[in-house]
C-alpha cells in the first residue's frame, strides 16, 4: 500500500507502522512526491487534511504533533468515543497515538499511596474508553474502508487468542520461610487451636508433602489446551513490607521455578522498590536467570508499580524486551485502549523502542480484593472481558496469582473459578 502523509515525522511514521503492518499485516511504501502518488495504481491511503482521488483518506488535524497538556474533547459516533475530530471526520491515528504514547500517564499528577497513577484519574477511565478495546474497534472500522476499495487487501488480522499470565508473588506458603516466622505463626495456630494448619506447616517444612502454593502451576498445566500462551512472573525478594516471596537461595523455591519453567514461559516480577531502581531489577532478573539457565526478557512490575519513563527505561537498560504491567489493579478494562501489544514509544526522545508493551484486560485480585466479586461474579466479569476481546481478534490476557490457584484454605474456591474461565476464553 502506498502512503502519503501531510506531514513526516517519528510519531505518524510509528503510528502508521503499528496500525498498518502490525496490526493488519500490510506492506506499506511511503511516497513524498504527489505526482507519483496520484498516478500510482492500487492500494493508497493518504493521511492528509483534504482527500486525494483513488485513495482512502484519514483526515489530518495536527493533534499526533502537538504536545498534548490537557484531555481531549470526546464526542460521539455510533455509539463509540471519538477523539480529535475534523470537519472531514476523525483523526483516528492522532487518536491511536495519544493513547499508545502513554501520554495520559506522563500527564497525570495524582498518585496513590504507593506512587502509582490512580485509574479514577486517567482520561481512559473518565472518558469510558478504557471500557473496550477502543483501538482495535477504530482499527475494524478503517479495515472495513480499505476492505471496501479493495477487496481482499487485508490477508492477515491478529487472532483472538487465549493468554494466562501468573504473578508468583509467594512461590511457597510454607517452605523456605524464615525459621522465626514459622515458629511465630505455629504459636498463634496453637493458641487458636488450628492444629491441622500447624502440622501441616510442618510436614510441608520437612519436606514430607509438598507446598500447597505449587498446585498453582499444576492447574495451569491442567489447563494447557485451553490456553494459547502461559507467563508465570516470578518475586525474587522478600522479607519486606510489600515483597513475600519464599526465599529463592531454598531448594523448593528453585524447584518450583524451574518446574515453571516446563509448564510455560518464565518472566521475572521486579519488586516493589525497582520502580526507579534499574539497577536492582537487573540483579533479580539475573538471578532469576541463573536458576532456570537461559535468558529472562518478560517482566512485570510488582503491585504494577511502573513510571513513564523512568521504569521503562530501566527495563530496557535491563535486558527486557515485553513489559506486561499495563493494566489495573482496582477495575477490568484496558488502560491504553489497546489490547495488542506495541512497542514503547519515548515520548521525551520522540523515538520508537523496542521494547514491548502487553496490556492485559482482567486481574483476579482486582475483581476479589478490590471489587469484591463472588466467583461467580468473577467468572462472568471474566468471560464478558473476553467475550469483548474475541469480537476484535485480539488476545485475552488475564492475570492470576499463586495463592488463589493454589486452592488452598481460605482460597479454596478459585481454582474451579480459573477453569470456568479457561472453559469460556478458549479459542
Amino acid at each position: 500500500m502506498l502512503v502519503h502523509v501531510e506531514r513526516s515525522s517519528p510519531r505518524v511514521v510509528y503510528v502508521l507502522r503499528h496500525v498498518l503492518e502490525r496490526m493488519l499485516g500490510l506492506e506499506t511504501r511511503h511516497v513524498r512526491g504527489m505526482e507519483e502518488f496520484r498516478e500510482a495504481i492500487g492500494p493508497k491511503l493518504c493521511y492528509t487534511r483534504a482527500p486525494i482521488d483513488g485513495a482512502v483518506h484519514v483526515p489530518w488535524s495536527w493533534a499526533i504533533e502537538e504536545r498534548c497538556e490537557q484531555d481531549p474533547l470526546v464526542t460521539m459516533d455510533l455509539g463509540s468515543p471519538c477523539l480529535f475530530m475534523t470537519d472531514a471526520g476523525e483523526d483516528i491515528f492522532a487518536g491511536i497515538f495519544h493513547h499508545l504514547s502513554l501520554v495520559d500517564e506522563i500527564q497525570c499528577k495524582d498518585r496513590d499511596v504507593h506512587g502509582r497513577v490512580p485509574s479514577a484519574s486517567l482520561f481512559t477511565v473518565r472518558s469510558g474508553i478504557a471500557d473496550r478495546p477502543w483501538v482495535e474497534e477504530k482499527v475494524q472500522r478503517f479495515a472495513l474502508k480499505l476492505e471496501h476499495s479493495w477487496p481482499g487487501l487485508i490477508k492477515r488480522r491478529g487472532g483472538y487468542a487465549n493468554q494466562v499470565t501468573v504473578d508468583m508473588d509467594n512461590i511457597l506458603r510454607y517452605a523456605g520461610r524464615p525459621l522465626g516466622r514459622a515458629l511465630g505463626a505455629s504459636v498463634k495456630e496453637l493458641l487458636l487451636g488450628e492444629w491441622p494448619a500447624m502440622l501441616e506447616r510442618w510436614r510441608v517444612r520437612s519436606g514430607s508433602v509438598a507446598d500447597p502454593f505449587g498446585r498453582a502451576i499444576e492447574l495451569v498445566k491442567d489447563r494447557s489446551s485451553s490456553i494459547d500462551r502461559t507467563i508465570l512472573f516470578f518475586l525474587m525478594r522478600g522479607g519486606t513490607d510489600f515483597d513475600h516471596a519464599a526465599a529463592v537461595e531454598h531448594a523448593a523455591t528453585r524447584a518450583v521455578i524451574i518446574r515453571a519453567g516446563e509448564v510455560g514461559e518464565v518472566g521475572v516480577h521486579p519488586s516493589y522498590a525497582t520502580m526507579e531502581d534499574s539497577g536492582s531489577m537487573r540483579k533479580e532478573r539475573d538471578r532469576l536467570q541463573h536458576i532456570i539457565g537461559r535468558p529472562v526478557t518478560l517482566s512485570r512490575q510488582h503491585f504494577l508499580r511502573w513510571t513513564v519513563p523512568a521504569t521503562l527505561r530501566g527495563a530496557l537498560e535491563a535486558g527486557v524486551t515485553e513489559e506486561h504491567s499495563l493494566g489495573f489493579t482496582d477495575r477490568v478494562g484496558f488502560r491504553a485502549g489497546t489490547c495488542t501489544p506495541f512497542p514503547w514509544y519515548d515520548l521525551e526522545r520522540e523515538q520508537e523502542t523496542s521494547l514491548m508493551l502487553h496490556p492485559f484486560a482482567v486481574m483476579d485480585s482486582a475483581l476479589i480484593e478490590r471489587m469484591k466479586l463472588d466467583p461467580a461474579e468473577v467468572v462472568a466479569t471474566m468471560s464478558a472481558m473476553s467475550d469483548l476481546v474475541r469480537k476484535v481478534d485480539g488476545p485475552f490476557v488475564s492475570v492470576w496469582h499463586d495463592r488463589y490457584l493454589s486452592g488452598h484454605r481460605e482460597f479454596a474456591s478459585w481454582p474451579e473459578v480459573f477453569k470456568r474461565v479457561m472453559r469460556h476464553a478458549r479459542r
